[in-house]
């Protein structure tokens, strides 16, 4: 497998999310926002998976941090922000994209989207720090919206 791979099914399936180790896929989802990724996180933690490439619609600074801790080793992605670029780099994670932005938006794309703002000058190195800070922000939203 490679990430051309797990592009071409995300593409062929309409999928939002996709995750190969080097044999085969591991991982899909068609959910919104971060949730793929934490669940991605659960299946890693929990000694199911070894991620390595990955293929996603939004890449931020949320879903690379998170995809850094798993190990992944190359990601591609229709949209990346400037700070999930820079991470990819620091993190030695080959990112490939559709299209840079300087950030990600929130979705009605008036502001800075809530995980890039909520983790702007946290250490990306404390991953529990970084866990913490998305969990509650993704506690937020689900709160607004109901």
């Amino acid at each position: 497998m490679n990430v051309q791979d797990c592009k071409d099914f995300m593409e062929k399936e309409d999928c939002k999310c996709v995750v190969a180790d080097e044999e085969k896929i591991i991982f899909t989802s068609n959910k919104k926002g971060i949730v793929p990724m934490l669940d991605m996180l659960k299946l890693y933690e929990e000694g199911r998976i070894r991620p390595v490439y990955q293929a996603d619609r939004i890449l931020g600074k949320a879903a690379i941090l998170i995809a850094a801790h798993c190990g992944m080793k190359e990601i591609y992605s229709d949209v990346v922000s400037q700070s999930a670029m820079d991470i990819g780099q620091r993190k030695k994670i080959a990112v490939s994209y559709k299209t840079l932005v300087p950030q990600i938006l929130n979705p009605l794309k008036q502001k800075e989207g809530p995980f890039e703002a909520a983790l702007r000058d946290v250490d990306e190195d404390d991953f529990d720090q970084v866990l913490d800070i998305i969990q509650k922000t993704l506690e937020k939203i689900r709160a607004q919206k109901v």
